[in-house]
């Protein structure tokens, strides 16, 4: 009878450890994109590098493999930024530990020659398989892609960009030549497989979720173009995917032969850290979800060095970060149509104080602003921060027709900022950047394609920013010689001395039908 159950105990014992072995391992491959400088916690307590380094050790901890990347825009959003141009943000990637990651288009917002000063103290692997920099600042500082080895799998993961037109500017990006998103990243991870033996290739994008046209590809184009490429972690949209979530985008995608291909974002602002489980024996996703960043992790962010690092960048982002400016009624969301609402109508109100022109409208890019205000007080460091661009404003000279197809390209972007004169509605168009406009007035009157309108915007955009082509032809005939962010502050300053708090109206100027 003993020797039965000594048998018995030998048999389960050799099933338990076999049963081990047969486990499949995996590789945990953690991702943030459009972290956005938000080295501290954001105004609703989300975020914070030392939280998201306590997480990252931890999965570190429980797990054999741990891939981290990074998919651009690590920079431009706090006042961080606005100080140190980058250096906390570049510091933060190497201590971290990231093993690649990706320029977005903000990291051109200072340049290319301090991104090489930069990029020539980081370890961190920087990867760009379809920008051709040859004879620019940047010239050799970037790869097309690398190759790690997990449970003897060899993953391959390829950097892609998106069409620098429209998104930097082009001060900022001379000599830079784009090659398509879409067909480089075929091309790269075919590659891949078929010389280097790749086993499982990621592409890290900075090109949006979708919306793309095919000369400026999205992820979705990516895939449904692809047949080579089994991942994709992207940024630059800002999206949100999460299939845990009841209204998220999909985040399974068909590539060019029906397969299915997992397509991961994680939002912005560091508020987020993708969890992407792939099985290294049949190489398919077993878990994919996003992890928060939150005051959870507080208790596990004992890091001497690293705040020892970030102590006097902060006191002087705190020194900014706590004086008081201005005054908010309400909280008012970066996003919302309140925040849109104000800050084309101080742009209004700021350019009719500084000049003697008359000026129908103001038109701004929601993309200008970087933060949200909270019920209390506006700090002078908030300001900076939701403001952070050297922007100056500028007036034009419109015809009706330019003006137009200016609202439409607006619209095609799901709408954006015009003063209290103006109101548009719109339709989108398919695979077209932009919208049909159904209703446009200024002052009550339906704009004339044939007549002329003064309006203020931003350099930026009339650059050509934003894609808006159809302000490049217009004619100048005022430049401000101050930063927009800095007539922002003095506003707001105006404001509260004589008593008034920032409370703008809901109501929607651009309206999509």
């Amino acid at each position: 009878m003993k020797m039965g159950i000594k048998i018995l105990l030998f048999l389960a014992a050799i099933a338990w450890f076999s049963n081990i072995e047969l486990q499949a391992e995996r590789l945990v491959i953690l991702s943030t994109n459009d972290t956005h400088s938000q080295i501290d916690a954001d105004y609703a307590d989300r975020g914070g590098i030392l939280r998201r380094k306590a997480l990252i050790d931890s999965v570190r901890q429980a797990e054999k493999y741990v891939m981290l990347l990074d998919a651009g825009d690590a920079v431009q959003g706090t006042v961080y930024f606005n100080l140190f141009k980058g250096e906390v943000e570049f510091a933060m990637l190497d201590s971290l530990g990231y093993d690649a990651y990706i320029v977005g288009n903000h990291e051109f917002d200072n340049g290319m020659q301090p991104l090489k000063r930069f990029f020539g103290t980081m370890h961190t692997p920087r990867l760009n398989a379809n920008y051709n920099l040859a004879g620019t600042p940047l010239e050799g500082l970037f790869k097309p892609y690398i190759i790690k080895e997990y449970g003897g799998k060899r993953i391959g993961v390829v950097g892609i960009n998106l069409l620098p037109e429209g998104m930097i500017s082009p001060v900022n990006s001379v000599g830079v030549e784009y090659s398509n998103a879409a067909e480089i990243a075929e091309l790269t991870a075919a590659f891949l497989k078929r010389v280097e033996h790749v086993d499982y290739v990621v592409v890290l994008s900075h090109v949006g979720y979708n919306g793309g046209v095919e000369a400026n590809p999205t992820d979705d184009m990516i895939v449904s173009h692809s047949r080579n490429i089994d991942l994709v972690i992207g940024g630059h949209s800002h999206t949100v995917i999460n299939p845990a979530a009841t209204k998220s985008v999909p985040w399974l995608l068909k590539n060019a032969e029906g397969r299915e291909v997992a397509v991961t974002q994680t939002g912005s602002s560091g508020k987020n850290v993708g969890y992407i489980a792939l099985d290294l024996d049949s190489l398919r996703i077993a878990d994919y979800r996003l992890m928060p960043v939150d005051r959870r992790y507080d208790n596990r962010t004992d890091y001497p060095q690293l705040r020892a690092y970030l102590a006097p960048f902060k006191a002087k982002v705190d020194s900014l970060m706590n004086h008081p400016v201005a005054h908010c009624a309400c909280d008012v969301g970066r996003s919302s149509a309140m925040m849109w609402n104000f800050v084309a109508d101080a742009a209004f109100d700021i350019i009719s104080e500084i000049s003697s022109l008359k000026i129908d409208m103001t038109i701004m890019n929601a993309g200008g602003i970087r933060q949200s205000f909270t019920k209390g007080i506006v700090s002078e460091g908030l300001v900076n921060s939701m403001f952070p661009f050297d922007n100056k404003i500028v007036v034009l000279k419109m015809s009706g027709r330019q003006l137009l197809n200016a609202l439409a390209v607006m619209g095609g972007r799901g709408g954006d900022l015009v003063s209290r004169q103006a109101y548009v509605e719109y339709t989108p168009v398919s695979d077209s950047k932009m919208a049909r406009i159904l209703k446009a007035t200024v002052g009550g009157k339906t704009i004339d394609a044939d007549a002329t309108y003064t309006v203020a915007t931003l350099d930026y955009l009339a650059n050509g920013g934003d894609y808006m082509v159809p302000m490049t032809t217009c004619e100048r005939i005022f430049v401000d010689t101050m930063k927009f962010g800095n007539r922002m502050l003095l506003y707001l300053k105006e404001m509260e001395r004589k008593g008034r708090k920032v409370n703008p109206t809901k109501k929607q100027r651009m309206v999509r039908k």
